[in-house]
C-alpha cells in the first residue's frame, strides 16, 4: 500500500524549522532507513497478485472444474492475516526491544528474520511452511514499522516527508508476471524482497545511531557525535549542544512521568474521553475497508468479472501514490477533522456505489469499468486523507503525560480490526463462501457511514492548538464542535499582552513568528 510516513513533531527540536534543502544529509539518511517500509508495501502487493495468479496456484491452490486452478479460503485468510498477525506480535514486544538493543540493532535483527521467512516461502511447495514463513515476514515487517517510525522521529525535523511506493511496485512486477505458469512466477517476485532485508542489515551500520537512545543511555559523548552526523555541515556547536540538552530535558522529563503513571489513568476522568478517541481514531483505517481491497484487490477483481485485474490493480495504486503526495499539503491547510470528514464522506459515497453496481448491474465490461472508477475515487480519497491521518489523530487525542499508553491501546485495537478484516473477507467474497463479490461492499458502506457521522460529533479539530490547550480543553469537556472557536487561558492572556504592548514597539517579523501548522 502507498501512504505518507509524516514524521511526527518534537522529534529534532532544534531544526525543525529549517528546509528540507537544509536538511538533505539528514533527509538522505533517513531515506535510506524508510527504504525498510518497501518490504511491507511490495509483499502486500504481490500476495494480492498471487491470489489470481496461475503459477503460484499451480503450486498452492486446487484445480476447478472449468481447467484453472484457484485458491482454498483457508489457505488465501491465512496467507494474508499472519502478516497483520506478525505486525501485532512486533508491535508488542517492540518497547523492551528497541530499549535494549538500539535503532540499528533492531533494523538488523528484522532483515535476519525476513531473509528467514523469504527463503521458506521460496523453497517450499506445500502450504503449512508456507504460514511459518508468512509470520516471519509480518514479524520484520512489524519490527522495520516500527523502528522506522522511531528512528525517523528521532532523528529527523518534523513533518518531512516519504512516500512508500511498495505497493505500486509490486503490483506492476505482478502484472508482469501474470501469464508465467510456472512456480518461477510467484518465486522471481519473492526473490526481490531480498533487496531491502540485505540492503540494511548492511547498510544499517553506516548510519548514526538515534542520538535520543544513546542519550537515553546515557552516552552523551556518542550522542553528541551522532547529532553532528546528522544536522547539516556548518551547524554552530553551540546548536548541538543545544539540542542534545533538549533531548537530556525531555527524557528527564518522561522519566519523572512514567514514575507517577500508570495504565489505568487512561481510564479516569477526563483522560478517558482521549483515550476512546484515541482508539475510535486507530480504528479508522479498518473501518474504511481498506485492508480488504489492498489484501484482496487483484482477485476481487477477478471474480467481480474485470477484464484486467492485474492492470485495475496498477490503476488503484497509481491513483493512491498520486494523492498521497497531497495529504500534508491539504492537512497544513484544513486540518485532521476537516479533511477526515471530507475523506470518510467521498469513502462512503463511492462504497455505496460499489454495492449498488455489484448488485444490480452484474458483471459485465461496463460495470466492470464503473466497479475501476469508483474504487479509484475510493483508494484517492483514502490516500489524501484517511491514511495519513488516522494514526496522527490518534496520537494527538492522548494526554501527553498517557501517550504511550493510550496510543498502545489504541494500536492493538486498530492492528485487531484490520487482522479481522483480512482474515474473514475470503469467507464473504469466495464462490465457496458467501459468494458476494462486489456486493460485499454493503458492509464498508455502512461502515464508512458511520465513521462519517461519529467524527462529525465526537472527533475534535486539533489544528494549531498546543498540547497545553488540548488539555484544557479536554478538562473543560468542551464539545468537539465547538473546540475551534473555544479560547483557551492562554490564548485571552496573551490578546491581553499585545493591547498593552505601546504601538511603538516593532513588530516581529513574519519568518521569525513560530507557527503550528498542524
Amino acid at each position: 500500500m502507498v501512504g505518507v510516513v509524516d514524521i511526527p513533531a518534537g522529534g529534532a527540536t532544534a531544526m525543525s524549522n529549517t528546509t528540507l534543502k537544509h536538511n538533505i544529509k539528514c533527509f538522505s539518511i533517513c531515506l535510506i532507513v524508510a527504504v525498510s517500509n518497501f518490504q511491507y508495501g511490495f509483499d502486500t502487493g504481490i500476495i494480492n497478485g498471487f491470489q489470481a495468479m496461475q503459477g503460484f496456484l499451480r503450486v498452492f491452490g486446487v484445480p476447478s472444474t472449468d481447467g484453472t486452478f484457484v485458491i482454498q479460503t483457508q489457505f488465501q485468510q491465512l496467507i494474508t492475516s499472519l502478516l497483520q498477525v506478525g505486525l501485532i506480535i512486533a508491535s508488542c514486544v517492540i518497547g523492551p526491544f528497541s530499549t535494549g538493543l538500539g535503532r540499528r540493532a533492531g533494523f538488523a535483527v528484522a532483515s535476519i528474520i525476513g531473509c528467514i521467512g523469504i527463503t521458506i516461502q521460496i523453497l517450499v511447495t506445500v502450504q503449512w511452511p508456507v504460514y511459518i514463513g508468512r509470520l516471519l515476514l509480518g514479524i520484520s515487517n512489524g519490527i522495520y514499522v516500527n523502528m522506522t517510525v522511531l528512528y525517523i522521529s528521532e532523528v529527523a525535523p518534523a513533518h518531512l516527508p516519504f512516500v512508500n511506493l511498495g505497493g505500486f511496485i509490486g503490483a506492476i512486477v505482478s502484472n508482469a508476471l501474470q501469464s508465467n505458469l510456472t512456480k518461477h512466477s510467484y518465486q522471481i517476485q519473492l526473490a526481490i524482497l531480498y533487496v531491502v532485508p540485505v540492503w540494511l542489515f548492511f547498510v544499517v551500520w553506516m548510519i548514526p545511531e538515534s542520538p535520543r537512545w544513546l542519550a537515553v543511555k546515557g552516552r552523551e559523548a556518542e550522542a553528541e557525535r551522532s547529532l553532528i552526523r546528522l544536522r547539516p555541515g556548518g551547524t554552530r556547536r553551540e546548536e548541538i549542544e543545544e539540542e542534545l540538552k533538549a533531548i537530556q530535558e525531555a527524557i528527564s522529563v518522561e522519566k519523572q512521568v512514567a514514575t507517577d503513571v500508570i495504565w489505568k489513568d487512561i481510564w479516569k476522568g477526563p483522560d478517558l474521553r482521549r483515550t476512546l478517541l484515541c482508539i475510535a481514531c486507530a480504528t479508522f483505517h479498518a473501518a474504511s475497508g481498506v485492508n480488504f481491497l489492498v489484501g484482496y484487490g487483484t482477485f476481487f477483481f477477478q471474480i467481480a468479472g474485470t477484464t484486467k485485474p492485474f492492470t485495475n490493480t496498477i490503476i488503484l495504486q497509481s491513483v493512491n501514490v498520486g494523492t498521497s503526495l497531497c495529504a500534508l499539503p491539504l492537512a497544513r491547510r484544513f486540518g485532521r477533522r476537516t479533511l477526515l470528514l471530507w475523506g470518510f464522506g467521498a469513502t462512503t459515497v463511492s462504497m455505496f456505489a460499489v454495492a449498488l453496481l455489484g448488485t444490480l448491474a452484474g458483471a459485465s465490461a461496463a460495470s466492470g469499468k464503473a466497479l475501476v472508477a469508483m474504487l479509484c475515487v475510493f483508494l484517492g480519497t483514502y490516500g489524501a486523507t484517511i491514511g495519513p491521518l488516522g494514526w496522527a489523530a490518534a496520537g494527538e487525542m492522548a494526554a501527553n503525560r498517557l501517550r504511550s499508553y493510550a496510543f498502545g491501546a489504541g494500536m492493538a485495537v486498530g492492528f485487531f480490526f484490520a487482522w479481522l478484516t483480512v482474515f474473514t473477507t475470503p469467507f464473504f467474497i469466495n464462490v465457496d463462501g458467501l459468494n458476494l463479490g462486489a456486493k460485499v461492499a454493503w458492509i464498508w458502506a455502512p461502515s464508512n457511514l458511520v465513521t462519517f457521522v461519529f467524527i462529525y460529533f465526537f472527533l475534535p479539530e486539533t489544528k494549531g492548538r498546543k498540547l497545553e490547550e488540548l488539555d484544557e480543553l479536554f478538562y473543560n469537556h468542551v464539545p468537539a464542535r465547538k473546540f475551534s472557536s473555544y479560547k483557551c487561558r492562554s490564548q485571552l492572556l496573551d490578546a491581553e499582552s499585545r493591547q498593552d504592548t505601546p504601538s511603538s514597539v516593532e513588530e516581529l517579523p513574519d519568518d521569525k513568528v513560530d507557527t503550528n501548522d498542524i
